[in-house]
């Protein structure tokens, strides 16, 4: 009988040794963005109504990205069915600029689609609307 106790006391044992073990670290990663979009507005700051966001896109060392197409959708999270979507047009020098009515104030997300050859990158960012 001491025999069964003492090997289902060592089975429970290592049981619980085994639950509270620490997981695996995981290895480092180091994420980069594949393309940066940095957003300008005129009039700034963003009013309501009508405005025009302008992009400036760069890829990951910092150069220009030009002959893109850019899809620019926006939508108004806390007002269901509020948004807008539309091909941003280039400009040169790695913009591209869309006219858009932002007809409620708050906080709005921007959903910026970039694709040129392979390049397919899509980020959504925020944009407050004064």
């Amino acid at each position: 009988m001491r025999k069964f106790i003492f090997i289902s006391l060592l089975v429970a044992l290592s049981v619980l040794l085994a639950a509270c073990g620490g997981a695996a670290t995981p290895a480092e990663t180091t994420s980069s963005k594949q393309v940066n979009i940095k957003v300008e507005t005129s009039p700034t700051p963003a009013t309501k109504g009508d405005i025009e966001l302008i992009f400036t896109i760069t890829d990951a060392s910092g150069a220009l990205i030009e002959g893109a197409k850019v899809d620019v959708s926006a939508e108004h999270p806390a007002m269901a069915g509020m948004g807008m979507s539309g091909l941003a047009t280039e400009q040169g020098g790695g913009k591209y600029s869309i006219k858009a009515n932002f007809s409620d104030a708050g906080d709005w997300v921007l959903t910026i689609d970039v694709r040129k050859g392979e390049l397919d990158y899509k980020e959504d960012i925020e944009l407050p609307i004064q």
